[in-house]
């Protein structure tokens, strides 16, 4: 390489690094979703770290060594559910689709039907398309996009309601922009299991299964409607060549990144059905669909977690315990931090300067910090997806990456 070719290289990487850090503001209160929970009657010191369900890799080198730091000290990880726990996983799988042979065709219009299925067929051949841009000779790859379509879709036709809409939504952002990368919350997950850390889940399986209990199958019928409507605009959009609306999933990382992300920021990344519709009785009976599934994913549930974490903080006296659920779940006036505080605990949001006390000693914790945490190379994509076996005839296996978050929080984070 030559000296001009090189300096050129130079620059260019300098100009890279420097578009990064741009991305984000300067601020001397960065967020980093890391808070302390401590009781005056108990000895157990708590942590509540707040994630978002995205791939590891988009965002493991913006958190904070003071998360990595109090996640070494615990004892204990409390986590939304036990993904390692062989019985909740298989009744995470089943509880998706309907009973016996039903399908969805006990619930939806003819007319509704029909839409999907072009909304699928119109994806499949997305997929296949790209794959054949990449490479139109690799036989592989092609395959691979087949899978790939079948992993999102798998079986959609056998979906509850609920699970139907959940799909739905997650069509609503680039599905090419998937990664194979563990979630953030899976790989905390299995730093745990390495860790021999011991975890317990904060929710059962039933009650991730069956998130939404306030909204009836026909207002969910209904907003699977106006999605529909949302996606087939979408892709008349794509066929007329027009430029991509602006990735909301895009701007939730880049705060959270940033530490920028707020209340609004998250509700404005949410996704709501209000906004596809057109007539002022559909916004209004929009809206109040909206108001349930808040109510259902994020204020009950706030009261149970906070509840839940309470009772083990009591139960493990004297441990360190780490918590990582949605960071959705710390925001606003029911958040699990304001439950949590009625119940006597002090609450400190911790900064990135702060310094994270532990009983053990200095020495120990200094050097298995640096060891465990700050020499990793990369990122190690664990073996924690978790396979499903297809019932149709091709028997292809749907890795469903997703299988926890989307239960609950795809209405709001992730599938916007």
């Amino acid at each position: 390489m030559t000296s001009t070719a090189f300096l050129y290289s130079i620059s260019l990487f300098l100009i890279l690094i420097r578009n990064i850090h741009s991305q984000c503001e300067v601020q001397s209160d960065k967020n980093i979703f890391l808070w302390s929970v401590r009781h005056p009657q108990i000895l157990s010191q708590g942590y509540l770290f707040g994630t978002i369900h995205v791939p590891v890799t988009e965002v493991w080198k913006e958190v904070s060594d003071r998360v990595r730091e109090a996640f070494y000290f615990s004892d204990t990880v409390l986590l939304e559910i036990d993904l390692h726990d062989e019985a909740t996983i298989h009744e995470l799988i089943s509880c998706k689709n309907l009973a016996y042979d039903e399908t969805v065709h006990s619930y939806l219009p003819v007319e509704l039907f029909q839409k999907i299925e072009k909304i699928m067929d119109n994806l499949r051949t997305s997929f296949l398309a790209w794959a054949q841009n990449q490479n139109p000779r690799d036989t592989k790859k092609i395959k691979h996009a087949e899978e790939i379509y079948n992993n999102i879709t798998g079986d959609w036709w056998k979906k509850r309601p609920i699970w139907l809409l959940f799909l739905l939504y997650q069509l609503c952002e680039n599905v090419f922009e998937k990664t194979s990368s563990p979630l953030l919350d899976l790989y905390i997950a299995q730093k745990a299991t390495d860790e021999r850390k011991t975890i317990i889940p904060i929710e059962t399986a039933e009650e991730q299964c069956n998130p939404v209990w306030s909204v009836s199958n026909e207002e969910i019928v209904f907003a699977i409607e106006h999605t529909i409507h949302f996606l087939e605009e979408k892709i008349i959009e794509k066929q007329a060549n027009q430029s991509e609306s602006k990735s909301s999933l895009k701007e939730l990382i880049k705060h959270y990144k940033c530490g920028t992300l707020r209340e609004d920021i998250f509700d404005k990344g949410g996704m709501s059905i209000i906004d596809y519709a057109t007539e002022t009785t559909e916004k209004f009976r929009a809206d109040e669909i909206n108001k349930k599934l808040k109510q259902d994913i994020f204020i009950k549930r706030n009261i149970r977690m906070a509840k839940r974490i309470d009772k083990i903080l009591k139960n493990k006296n004297n441990n360190t315990i780490f918590s990582a659920i949605g960071a959705g779940h710390f925001f606003g006036n029911n958040s699990v931090l304001t439950h949590l505080a009625a119940c006597g605990y002090t609450i400190e949001k911790i900064k990135d300067t702060d310094t994270i006390q532990s009983n053990r000693s200095p020495y120990r914790q200094t050097a298995k910090f640096k060891r465990v945490w700050t020499k990793e190379s990369a990122v190690r994509r664990k073996s924690i997806i978790i396979e499903e076996v297809a019932t149709s005839t091709s028997h292809i296996p749907k890795v469903w990456l997703i299988l926890c978050i989307i239960i609950i929080h795809s209405i709001s984070v992730l599938f916007s």
